[in-house]
């Protein structure tokens, strides 16, 4: 499941129709869970939710606010079934929430590509 495939499928879903720093982790602690959002299959709706909750507690101190806050974006706003285009068409995310979610899946897949070899 790649990011940068769930922010055109955020985007493609928006057509039609503050948060607290923790970090503290380790480069290799964001690295090893953002490889393993690679692994999820599409249909795995709730492990992509949790993997996206891991993610956003890993984001080391050093990746900056923008990457820690577009990571806790992306957990907070995953839909719980992974469709992104039935929660804009059912008001659970709002257009400009998917276009906020693809930026934000943008924002953590460069500094993925960037920091992880990926």
């Amino acid at each position: 499941m790649r990011i940068r495939k769930l922010a055109l499928v955020a985007v493609a879903a928006a057509l039609p129709f503050t948060l607290t720093a923790c970090g503290g982790a380790s480069v290799e602690d964001f690295c090893e869970q953002y490889e393993a959002i690679d692994q999820i299959e599409e249909e795995d709706a709730d492990e992509a939710k949790d993997a996206f909750d891991e993610l956003a507690g890993n984001v080391p101190d050093d990746a900056g606010d923008e990457v820690e806050e577009a990571a806790k974006f992306l957990a907070e706003n995953f839909p719980e079934d992974g469709d992104f285009e039935a929660a804009v068409e059912n008001g659970d995310l709002s257009e400009e929430d998917a276009e906020e979610f693809a930026a934000a899946a943008d924002t953590v897949q460069s500094y993925g590509d960037e920091n992880c070899g990926s």
